[in-house]
């Protein structure tokens, strides 16, 4: 069941329909149609629908309109489990599974181009007290949010964004 839901979420459109949704809180599929442009309405229709029917999104408003029913979404109110560490181990698991996939296939294509594609990894240890560490993960969610507003333009295009923070496998400060 956890795979299913990370295969649900790691498909971009469906990534750009839940930040619609967790940026307005409530929204329609026209009001999405207006933020997404770019993609075509049968499929956002089909996205939404899945994320509808695998419980991540919940409809939080029914409207009759000219015989039809028009609904608005917002994401599950239904807090996560987040004491199970099976299922945050399985979810973290799958998620870079997911990651290590889409890489697979970017570099499987024979006109890839990392340079121009802006493609790069990098990993630093950071030396923080727990208060500079959520002070610093605010400041990267407040960049992330502002980027996540941009809607499709020329020369916009959709870029992927993997943010993790894990424990070092040797705690550095042990005989200081």
């Amino acid at each position: 069941m956890e795979k299913q839901m990370i295969e649900l979420v790691m498909n971009p459109v469906r990534q750009r329909i839940i930040q619609c949704i967790a940026l307005r809180g409530t929204v329609t599929t026209a009001q999405m149609l207006e933020e997404l442009t770019d993609v075509p309405k049968a499929s956002l229709y089909r996205h939404v629908k899945l994320l509808h029917e695998g419980g991540l999104l919940e409809v939080a408003e029914e409207t009759k309109v000219r015989g039809t029913i028009l609904r608005a979404y917002r994401l599950r109110q239904t807090p996560v489990d987040t004491n199970s560490n099976d299922q945050a181990a399985a979810a973290i698991y799958n998620a870079l599974m997911s990651l290590m996939s889409s890489f697979r296939a970017y570099f499987g294509k024979p006109d890839r181009d990392p340079i121009a594609d802006r493609l790069f990894l990098g990993t630093s240890t950071l030396m923080m007290t727990d208060g500079e560490f959520e002070e610093f993960t605010a400041g990267v969610g407040q960049l992330i949010q502002g980027a996540m507003t941009n809607k499709p333009a020329e020369g916009r295009k959709p870029r992927r964004i993997t943010f993790i923070s894990s424990p070092c496998e040797e705690d550095l400060t042990e005989g200081k």
